[in-house]
C-alpha cells in the first residue's frame, strides 16, 4: 500500500492488478475527491467520494470514504453517481451549522503549545507540560 499527500491529505488507494484508474477529481468547495476505476478481473467501474478525517497521532488528515464504493457496468452511471453524491454533500455543507466538522474531539487536531527548554522546542497537547 502506497501512501502520498493528495490535496492536503495523506491518500491511499490499494488496486488490485489489473484495475486501471480512470480518473480522481478533487471538489474544493466541498473538500472530497472523488474516484472512479475499473476493475480488471470483471470490467466494472467503481465509484466512492473521500473526505478528510483527522487523527491526533497525525499531523496531516487522510482521505477516508464517506460511503461504501458502488460498483457500476458504464462509465456514465458512475458519472451520474458521483454527481449526485458530491451535489448531495454540498447541499450538507452550506446547510450545516459553522462549527468544527468532526465526527468528535478524537478526531478533532489537537491545539499545540511549545515549550522551549534546553534549545528543544517540545509540542504538548493543550493544557499539559509533560516531556515527551
Amino acid at each position: 500500500m502506497l501512501w502520498e499527500e493528495k490535496h492536503g491529505g495523506i491518500w491511499s488507494v490499494d488496486l488490485d492488478y489489473g484495475d486501471t484508474l480512470v480518473f480522481v477529481r478533487h471538489v474544493p468547495s466541498v473538500d472530497l475527491i472523488a474516484y472512479l476505476f475499473r476493475r480488471g478481473d470483471d470490467g466494472m467501474y467503481v465509484a466512492s467520494v473521500w473526505r478528510k478525517t483527522h487523527y491526533r497521532k497525525w499531523r496531516l488528515p487522510f482521505w477516508t470514504a464517506i460511503e461504501a464504493a458502488e460498483a457500476f457496468a458504464t462509465e456514465h452511471e458512475a458519472d451520474v453517481y458521483l454527481t449526485e453524491l458530491i451535489g448531495t454533500q454540498e447541499a450538507e455543507e452550506q446547510s450545516a451549522p459553522q462549527g468544527h466538522r468532526y465526527e468528535s474531539d478524537e478526531f478533532a487536531p489537537m491545539e499545540e503549545q511549545a515549550i522551549e527548554a534546553d534549545n528543544v522546542v517540545y509540542l504538548f497537547p493543550q493544557g499539559t507540560r509533560q516531556r515527551p
